[in-house]
């Protein structure tokens, strides 16, 4: 869960961002509200790649976290609904993911330890 999850978030960081002039342009959403929130959003995400260096419970929440206030900030700058969404489907296929390579991993010790 440590490097998809910090993987998962910086690549996140970077769609925000991609994401300020299609807010602008297209959508008509106010420069400076678009530019604070999606800032606090990518710094957010960047931030919290520290937290999911710990273990797996305290990734998955705060993965969750990040994801859930990314969907309310679509409220005021709607085109970061898409990116929320998409990334939070991402996120639960990594804790899916994550418990199969752990479980694999675990498998794998008990058959070396019986071999020795």
């Amino acid at each position: 869960m440590k490097v998809m999850g910090s993987a998962i978030l910086f690549f996140e960081a970077i769609v925000l961002g991609l994401s300020i002039p299609i807010s602008v342009v297209i959508y008509e959403t106010s420069k400076s509200l678009t530019l604070w929130v999606t800032f606090l959003l990518m710094l957010l995400c960047i931030l919290a790649i520290g937290g999911v260096r710990h273990d797996r419970r305290s990734a998955i929440t705060t993965g969750l976290v990040v994801q859930i206030a990314i969907i309310i900030a679509g409220y005021w700058v709607g085109p970061l609904v898409f990116p929320g969404i998409l990334f939070l489907l991402v996120w639960g296929l990594a804790i899916v993911l994550s418990k199969k390579v752990d479980e694999a991993k675990i498998a794998q010790a008990e058959a070396t330890q019986e071999t020795l």
